[in-house]
């Protein structure tokens, strides 16, 4: 089923919606903006949108994080070591990765310097926008 994005800026100028066939994962504590979030991305052609509470459950994934293209994340806390093996995984798949957080540049450190940064709150076409940016920072 194909999915028709109600925004314009979802969509490619060729009416393609711009995440056509990418996988992503969203890890995200609040529970109904990760919902709107996941509403969102597969509004723009997203494939799939895994959504995780937390770093925990998207280690739980395991390997199978290395099959997706993009991973939406809060900042890792350096202090905590729980984000470790995700952003080790995220690094060694080679995903775009997003940072999303309502301080900008909290806890962004070494491993994900070079991520593409959202602050909160945003509009669903900066979400898009920060997406199509990461994914082209990966594809460089």
């Amino acid at each position: 089923m194909t999915i028709q994005a109600p925004h314009r800026l979802f969509r490619r100028s060729s009416g393609v919606p711009v995440l056509t066939g990418k996988r992503l994962i969203i890890i995200e504590d609040e529970f109904l903006i990760a919902l709107d979030m996941q509403r969102t991305l597969e509004t723009a052609g997203a494939t799939e949108a895994v959504l995780t509470r937390n770093f925990e459950e998207a280690a739980a994934l395991g390997e199978a994080i290395a099959g997706f293209d993009l991973v939406i994340l809060p900042p890792p806390v350096p202090e905590e070591r729980h984000h470790r093996p995700v952003v080790d995984r995220i690094r060694a798949g080679g995903l775009a990765v997003l940072v999303c957080s309502g301080f900008r540049g909290s806890g962004v450190g070494r491993p994900l310097a070079d991520a593409e940064f959202l602050d909160k709150p945003f509009a669903d076409e900066d979400l898009i926008a920060a997406c199509e940016r990461a994914l082209a920072r990966r594809n460089r």
